[in-house]
Protein backbone atom coordinates (compact mmCIF):
# COMPACT_ATOMS: atom_id res chain seq x y z
CA UNK A 1 0.00 0.00 0.00
CA UNK A 2 1.41 3.63 -0.98
CA UNK A 3 1.57 6.18 1.19
CA UNK A 4 -1.32 8.49 0.15
CA UNK A 5 -3.50 5.16 -0.84
CA UNK A 6 -2.84 4.53 3.89
CA UNK A 7 -3.24 8.61 4.54
CA UNK A 8 -7.00 7.58 2.64
CA UNK A 9 -7.59 4.11 4.67
CA UNK A 10 -5.87 5.27 8.07
CA UNK A 11 -6.60 8.96 8.61
CA UNK A 12 -9.66 10.56 10.02
CA UNK A 13 -8.50 14.17 9.33
CA UNK A 14 -6.02 15.49 5.95
CA UNK A 15 -3.88 18.40 6.23
CA UNK A 16 -2.73 19.39 2.90
CA UNK A 17 0.17 21.92 3.58
CA UNK A 18 1.37 24.22 0.74
CA UNK A 19 3.76 27.34 0.65
CA UNK A 20 1.81 30.37 0.70
CA UNK A 21 4.43 32.31 -1.86
CA UNK A 22 3.05 29.54 -4.45
CA UNK A 23 -0.62 28.34 -4.50
CA UNK A 24 0.02 26.18 -6.88
CA UNK A 25 1.72 23.88 -4.11
CA UNK A 26 -1.28 23.09 -2.75
CA UNK A 27 -1.52 19.30 -3.52
CA UNK A 28 -4.43 17.67 -4.92
CA UNK A 29 -6.17 15.09 -3.01
CA UNK A 30 -9.51 13.73 -3.48
CA UNK A 31 -11.00 12.02 -0.65
CA UNK A 32 -14.13 12.45 1.62
CA UNK A 33 -12.26 12.30 4.61
CA UNK A 34 -12.17 15.57 6.72
CA UNK A 35 -10.00 18.10 4.92
CA UNK A 36 -8.04 21.26 6.52
CA UNK A 37 -6.33 23.67 4.30
CA UNK A 38 -2.83 25.12 5.69
CA UNK A 39 -0.56 28.04 3.72
CA UNK A 40 2.45 27.45 5.07
CA UNK A 41 5.43 30.70 5.15
CA UNK A 42 3.32 33.61 5.45
CA UNK A 43 6.04 35.66 6.73
CA UNK A 44 7.55 35.08 3.00
CA UNK A 45 4.56 37.19 1.33
CA UNK A 46 3.93 40.44 1.06
CA UNK A 47 0.45 41.80 2.59
CA UNK A 48 -1.30 41.79 -0.81
CA UNK A 49 -0.28 38.33 -1.67
CA UNK A 50 -1.62 37.04 1.74
CA UNK A 51 -4.84 39.16 1.81
CA UNK A 52 -5.77 37.83 -1.62
CA UNK A 53 -5.09 33.71 -0.31
CA UNK A 54 -7.25 34.53 3.05
CA UNK A 55 -10.26 35.87 0.48
CA UNK A 56 -10.18 32.70 -1.97
CA UNK A 57 -9.43 30.27 0.88
CA UNK A 58 -11.72 31.37 3.55
CA UNK A 59 -11.85 28.39 5.85
CA UNK A 60 -7.95 27.74 5.42
CA UNK A 61 -4.95 28.01 8.20
CA UNK A 62 -2.07 30.46 7.61
CA UNK A 63 0.82 29.27 9.65
CA UNK A 64 4.50 30.77 9.83
CA UNK A 65 6.71 27.68 11.59
CA UNK A 66 9.97 29.78 11.62
CA UNK A 67 7.73 32.20 13.57
CA UNK A 68 5.74 29.91 15.08
CA UNK A 69 2.63 31.04 13.95
CA UNK A 70 -0.61 29.65 13.27
CA UNK A 71 -0.50 27.14 15.61
CA UNK A 72 -3.20 27.94 17.54
CA UNK A 73 -5.82 28.77 14.84
CA UNK A 74 -4.59 24.72 13.33
CA UNK A 75 -4.46 23.15 16.99
CA UNK A 76 -8.11 24.36 17.91
CA UNK A 77 -9.56 23.18 14.48
CA UNK A 78 -7.96 19.67 14.91
CA UNK A 79 -8.91 19.76 18.60
CA UNK A 80 -12.45 20.39 17.95
CA UNK A 81 -12.87 17.63 15.22
CA UNK A 82 -11.11 15.58 17.91
CA UNK A 83 -13.89 16.21 20.46
CA UNK A 84 -16.87 16.00 17.87
CA UNK A 85 -15.16 12.27 17.33
CA UNK A 86 -15.15 11.62 20.95
CA UNK A 87 -12.13 9.54 20.34
CA UNK A 88 -8.46 9.04 19.32
CA UNK A 89 -7.91 10.70 15.89
CA UNK A 90 -5.61 10.37 13.46
CA UNK A 91 -4.26 13.01 10.70
CA UNK A 92 -2.38 12.80 7.77
CA UNK A 93 -0.27 15.70 6.18
CA UNK A 94 0.51 15.58 3.17
CA UNK A 95 2.07 17.82 -0.16
CA UNK A 96 5.62 18.71 -2.08
CA UNK A 97 8.30 18.47 -0.81
CA UNK A 98 9.98 21.36 0.72
CA UNK A 99 6.53 23.17 1.97
CA UNK A 100 7.36 22.82 5.15
CA UNK A 101 5.29 19.45 6.11
CA UNK A 102 7.42 18.28 9.17
CA UNK A 103 8.14 21.77 10.00
CA UNK A 104 4.40 22.00 10.68
CA UNK A 105 4.71 18.62 12.55
CA UNK A 106 7.27 19.87 14.75
CA UNK A 107 5.74 22.72 15.68
CA UNK A 108 2.65 21.17 16.35
CA UNK A 109 4.11 18.71 18.72
CA UNK A 110 6.62 21.55 20.34
CA UNK A 111 9.77 19.50 19.10
CA UNK A 112 12.02 18.41 16.84
CA UNK A 113 11.14 15.55 16.29
CA UNK A 114 10.99 15.02 12.29
CA UNK A 115 13.41 15.89 10.17
CA UNK A 116 13.81 19.13 9.00
CA UNK A 117 15.56 20.64 6.04
CA UNK A 118 15.71 22.65 2.94
CA UNK A 119 16.02 20.13 0.62
CA UNK A 120 13.28 18.66 -0.83
CA UNK A 121 12.33 14.91 -0.05
CA UNK A 122 14.35 15.10 3.71
CA UNK A 123 12.13 13.67 5.24
CA UNK A 124 12.48 9.77 4.27
CA UNK A 125 10.70 7.94 6.83
CA UNK A 126 7.14 7.48 7.75
CA UNK A 127 6.15 7.89 11.52
CA UNK A 128 3.30 8.27 13.89
CA UNK A 129 3.82 11.60 16.03
CA UNK A 130 1.56 12.46 19.49
CA UNK A 131 0.12 15.86 19.43
CA UNK A 132 -2.67 15.84 21.62
CA UNK A 133 -3.70 12.65 24.27
CA UNK A 134 -6.34 12.23 21.43
CA UNK A 135 -4.50 13.82 18.03
CA UNK A 136 -1.54 11.56 16.39
CA UNK A 137 0.01 13.02 13.24
CA UNK A 138 1.57 10.70 10.49
CA UNK A 139 4.48 12.13 8.82
CA UNK A 140 4.82 11.61 5.38
CA UNK A 141 7.64 12.03 2.79
CA UNK A 142 7.03 14.76 0.00
CA UNK A 143 4.66 13.37 -2.85
CA UNK A 144 4.55 14.13 -6.09
CA UNK A 145 1.99 11.87 -7.81
CA UNK A 146 1.59 13.09 -11.75
CA UNK A 147 4.29 14.33 -14.17
CA UNK A 148 5.47 17.96 -13.87
CA UNK A 149 7.56 20.12 -16.09
CA UNK A 150 10.38 21.17 -14.29
CA UNK A 151 9.39 24.71 -14.51
CA UNK A 152 6.77 23.90 -12.27
CA UNK A 153 8.61 21.74 -10.13
CA UNK A 154 10.99 24.76 -9.76
CA UNK A 155 8.41 26.99 -8.81
CA UNK A 156 6.66 24.54 -6.12
CA UNK A 157 10.38 24.12 -5.18
CA UNK A 158 10.23 20.49 -5.55
CA UNK A 159 13.59 19.96 -7.34
CA UNK A 160 16.56 20.99 -6.43
CA UNK A 161 18.72 23.72 -8.98
CA UNK A 162 21.50 20.58 -9.28
CA UNK A 163 18.73 18.32 -10.62
CA UNK A 164 16.90 21.01 -13.29
CA UNK A 165 18.14 18.91 -16.90
CA UNK A 166 17.70 22.74 -18.66
CA UNK A 167 18.85 25.31 -15.98
CA UNK A 168 19.56 28.01 -18.21
CA UNK A 169 15.78 28.09 -19.76
CA UNK A 170 14.62 28.15 -16.04
CA UNK A 171 16.70 30.93 -15.74
CA UNK A 172 15.38 32.71 -18.34
CA UNK A 173 11.60 32.06 -16.66
CA UNK A 174 12.06 33.40 -13.54
CA UNK A 175 14.29 36.75 -14.68
CA UNK A 176 10.97 37.17 -16.97
CA UNK A 177 8.53 36.83 -14.75
CA UNK A 178 10.72 38.36 -11.61
CA UNK A 179 11.32 41.52 -13.99
CA UNK A 180 7.44 41.57 -14.64
CA UNK A 181 6.59 41.45 -11.00
CA UNK A 182 9.00 43.42 -9.44
CA UNK A 183 10.88 45.62 -12.22
CA UNK A 184 14.81 45.09 -13.21
CA UNK A 185 15.54 47.54 -10.45
CA UNK A 186 15.14 44.55 -8.21
CA UNK A 187 17.66 42.28 -10.02
CA UNK A 188 19.62 45.30 -10.20
CA UNK A 189 19.68 45.26 -6.70
CA UNK A 190 20.03 42.05 -5.86
CA UNK A 191 22.90 41.14 -8.59
CA UNK A 192 25.28 44.49 -8.00
CA UNK A 193 24.45 44.43 -12.06
CA UNK A 194 23.30 47.10 -14.73
CA UNK A 195 20.36 45.81 -17.32
CA UNK A 196 20.19 48.22 -20.19
CA UNK A 197 17.60 45.83 -21.95
CA UNK A 198 14.91 44.34 -19.67
CA UNK A 199 13.48 41.56 -22.66
CA UNK A 200 17.36 39.98 -23.31
CA UNK A 201 17.06 37.09 -20.48
CA UNK A 202 20.33 35.56 -21.74
CA UNK A 203 21.97 38.61 -21.36
CA UNK A 204 21.11 38.98 -17.91
CA UNK A 205 22.24 35.59 -17.19
CA UNK A 206 25.61 36.42 -18.18
CA UNK A 207 25.97 39.51 -16.11
CA UNK A 208 25.26 37.83 -13.45
CA UNK A 209 28.02 35.06 -13.74
CA UNK A 210 30.31 37.96 -14.98
CA UNK A 211 29.68 39.79 -11.78
CA UNK A 212 29.73 36.58 -9.64
CA UNK A 213 33.03 35.58 -11.74
CA UNK A 214 31.62 32.53 -12.59
CA UNK A 215 33.73 31.33 -15.47
CA UNK A 216 35.08 27.80 -17.10
CA UNK A 217 38.32 27.16 -18.09
CA UNK A 218 38.53 28.42 -21.08
CA UNK A 219 37.88 32.07 -19.39
CA UNK A 220 34.27 31.53 -20.99
CA UNK A 221 30.70 32.83 -18.67
CA UNK A 222 29.61 29.89 -16.78
CA UNK A 223 26.18 29.72 -17.97
CA UNK A 224 24.99 27.05 -16.10
CA UNK A 225 25.92 27.40 -12.70
CA UNK A 226 24.72 31.29 -12.62
CA UNK A 227 21.70 29.80 -14.05
CA UNK A 228 21.40 27.27 -10.96
CA UNK A 229 22.17 30.12 -8.83
CA UNK A 230 19.42 32.18 -10.16
CA UNK A 231 17.18 29.48 -9.55
CA UNK A 232 18.50 28.62 -5.71
CA UNK A 233 17.87 32.00 -5.31
CA UNK A 234 14.20 32.28 -6.26
CA UNK A 235 13.60 28.70 -4.32
CA UNK A 236 15.34 30.81 -1.06
CA UNK A 237 13.40 34.37 -1.45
Amino acid sequence: MNVLNKIRMECDLIIRVADARNPKTLFSFPTNKKTIIVFNKMDLCNPEELDKLRKKYKNSVFTSTRNRKGKGSLLKKMITFANMEDRMIRVGVIGYPNVGKSSLINMMRGTRSAAVSATPGETRGIQWLKIKPNIIMYDTPGVITSPHSQKELVKTFSITPQNVNDPETIACEIIKSTIKKKGKEYLEEKYKITIENDKDYEGIVDLIAQRGKMLLRNNELDRIRASKKIIQDFQKS
